[in-house]
Protein backbone atom coordinates (compact mmCIF):
# COMPACT_ATOMS: atom_id res chain seq x y z
CA UNK A 1 0.00 0.00 0.00
CA UNK A 2 1.54 3.41 -0.60
CA UNK A 3 0.28 6.62 1.01
CA UNK A 4 -0.26 10.03 0.49
CA UNK A 5 -1.84 13.24 1.62
CA UNK A 6 -2.34 16.33 0.06
CA UNK A 7 -4.56 19.47 0.92
CA UNK A 8 -6.04 22.49 -0.78
CA UNK A 9 -8.04 25.93 0.16
CA UNK A 10 -11.07 26.49 -1.49
CA UNK A 11 -13.37 29.62 -0.99
CA UNK A 12 -16.84 28.04 -0.47
CA UNK A 13 -18.42 26.45 2.58
CA UNK A 14 -17.86 22.83 3.14
CA UNK A 15 -21.27 21.96 2.82
CA UNK A 16 -21.22 23.18 -0.79
CA UNK A 17 -18.34 20.81 -1.66
CA UNK A 18 -19.63 17.68 0.08
CA UNK A 19 -22.88 18.23 -2.01
CA UNK A 20 -21.35 18.53 -5.37
CA UNK A 21 -19.12 15.83 -4.68
CA UNK A 22 -21.49 13.28 -3.77
CA UNK A 23 -23.70 14.29 -7.02
CA UNK A 24 -21.57 11.41 -8.27
CA UNK A 25 -23.15 11.40 -11.67
CA UNK A 26 -22.16 14.76 -12.76
CA UNK A 27 -18.59 14.23 -12.12
CA UNK A 28 -17.76 13.39 -15.64
CA UNK A 29 -18.66 17.27 -15.65
CA UNK A 30 -15.81 18.40 -14.37
CA UNK A 31 -13.08 16.15 -15.82
CA UNK A 32 -15.02 14.82 -19.23
CA UNK A 33 -11.46 13.91 -21.11
CA UNK A 34 -10.23 11.71 -18.19
CA UNK A 35 -14.01 10.47 -16.68
CA UNK A 36 -16.61 9.31 -19.27
CA UNK A 37 -18.96 8.13 -17.32
CA UNK A 38 -19.94 7.77 -13.68
CA UNK A 39 -23.27 5.51 -13.07
CA UNK A 40 -25.19 4.78 -9.82
CA UNK A 41 -25.64 0.88 -9.95
CA UNK A 42 -26.84 0.37 -6.10
CA UNK A 43 -27.53 2.76 -3.13
CA UNK A 44 -28.39 0.92 0.60
CA UNK A 45 -28.68 3.58 3.70
CA UNK A 46 -25.29 5.69 3.53
CA UNK A 47 -23.24 3.38 0.60
CA UNK A 48 -23.69 4.27 -2.85
CA UNK A 49 -21.58 1.82 -5.31
CA UNK A 50 -20.69 3.00 -8.75
CA UNK A 51 -19.23 2.02 -12.15
CA UNK A 52 -16.48 4.40 -13.45
CA UNK A 53 -15.43 4.56 -16.98
CA UNK A 54 -11.94 6.35 -17.51
CA UNK A 55 -9.54 6.85 -19.71
CA UNK A 56 -5.98 8.35 -19.19
CA UNK A 57 -4.22 9.41 -22.16
CA UNK A 58 -1.21 11.19 -20.26
CA UNK A 59 -0.67 7.60 -17.86
CA UNK A 60 -2.06 4.65 -19.35
CA UNK A 61 -3.04 5.35 -22.59
CA UNK A 62 -6.21 3.07 -22.35
CA UNK A 63 -9.75 2.86 -21.21
CA UNK A 64 -10.21 1.54 -17.32
CA UNK A 65 -13.71 0.61 -16.04
CA UNK A 66 -13.90 0.34 -12.18
CA UNK A 67 -16.48 0.64 -9.31
CA UNK A 68 -16.36 2.37 -5.92
CA UNK A 69 -18.04 1.94 -2.83
CA UNK A 70 -18.92 5.67 -1.27
CA UNK A 71 -19.82 6.64 2.33
CA UNK A 72 -20.72 9.49 3.82
CA UNK A 73 -18.80 9.36 7.37
CA UNK A 74 -20.04 12.43 8.61
CA UNK A 75 -21.34 15.81 7.46
CA UNK A 76 -17.92 16.80 6.40
CA UNK A 77 -16.46 13.44 5.77
CA UNK A 78 -16.28 11.04 2.75
CA UNK A 79 -14.71 7.68 1.98
CA UNK A 80 -14.54 6.04 -1.20
CA UNK A 81 -13.37 2.28 -1.72
CA UNK A 82 -12.53 0.94 -5.34
CA UNK A 83 -13.98 -2.22 -5.27
CA UNK A 84 -12.99 -3.73 -8.75
CA UNK A 85 -10.19 -2.59 -11.21
CA UNK A 86 -6.63 -2.07 -11.62
CA UNK A 87 -6.79 0.24 -8.67
CA UNK A 88 -9.41 -2.10 -6.58
CA UNK A 89 -8.29 -2.03 -2.84
CA UNK A 90 -7.86 1.67 -2.99
CA UNK A 91 -9.01 3.55 -0.36
CA UNK A 92 -9.69 7.53 -0.80
CA UNK A 93 -11.00 9.92 2.68
CA UNK A 94 -11.61 13.27 1.80
CA UNK A 95 -12.23 15.74 4.82
CA UNK A 96 -13.72 18.98 4.37
CA UNK A 97 -13.10 21.60 7.23
CA UNK A 98 -14.35 24.67 7.49
CA UNK A 99 -11.53 27.71 7.60
CA UNK A 100 -11.68 31.17 7.74
CA UNK A 101 -12.21 32.25 4.34
CA UNK A 102 -13.72 28.62 3.11
CA UNK A 103 -12.63 25.25 3.79
CA UNK A 104 -9.35 23.08 3.36
CA UNK A 105 -9.98 19.94 1.80
CA UNK A 106 -7.44 17.14 2.78
CA UNK A 107 -7.53 14.38 0.25
CA UNK A 108 -5.86 11.31 1.81
CA UNK A 109 -5.08 8.28 -0.33
CA UNK A 110 -4.10 5.03 0.45
CA UNK A 111 -2.92 3.43 -3.60
CA UNK A 112 -3.56 0.32 -4.10
CA UNK A 113 -2.32 -1.06 -7.81
CA UNK A 114 -2.73 -4.59 -9.59
CA UNK A 115 1.01 -5.72 -10.43
CA UNK A 116 0.48 -4.56 -14.12
CA UNK A 117 0.25 -1.44 -13.28
CA UNK A 118 2.77 -0.70 -9.85
CA UNK A 119 6.06 0.49 -12.32
CA UNK A 120 4.15 3.50 -13.07
CA UNK A 121 3.03 3.80 -9.81
CA UNK A 122 4.19 7.61 -9.82
CA UNK A 123 2.63 8.50 -12.90
CA UNK A 124 -0.60 7.63 -11.47
CA UNK A 125 -0.03 8.88 -8.18
CA UNK A 126 0.37 12.26 -10.08
CA UNK A 127 -2.45 11.69 -12.39
CA UNK A 128 -4.80 11.25 -9.08
CA UNK A 129 -3.42 14.41 -7.10
CA UNK A 130 -3.95 16.21 -10.50
CA UNK A 131 -7.87 14.72 -11.44
CA UNK A 132 -8.85 15.33 -7.68
CA UNK A 133 -7.42 18.76 -7.51
CA UNK A 134 -8.84 19.70 -10.98
CA UNK A 135 -12.65 18.34 -9.65
CA UNK A 136 -12.12 20.17 -6.62
CA UNK A 137 -11.20 23.56 -8.10
CA UNK A 138 -14.32 23.46 -10.90
CA UNK A 139 -16.74 22.30 -7.81
CA UNK A 140 -14.90 25.55 -6.40
CA UNK A 141 -15.95 27.53 -9.08
CA UNK A 142 -19.28 25.94 -9.21
CA UNK A 143 -20.48 26.54 -6.07
CA UNK A 144 -19.01 30.55 -6.14
CA UNK A 145 -20.91 31.03 -9.89
CA UNK A 146 -24.35 29.67 -8.13
CA UNK A 147 -24.01 32.00 -4.99
CA UNK A 148 -24.07 35.38 -6.99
Amino acid sequence: MDKYKFSIELDVPPHQLVNLATDYESLPNYIPDQLKSVKIVEVNNNETITEEVMFFTSVLKKKIEQKTLHKKISDNKLYSQIISGPAKGTVINVLYEKNNSGTRVTVDIDLMLSLKFKLIKPLIKKAYKALLTSILYKMNTKALESNT
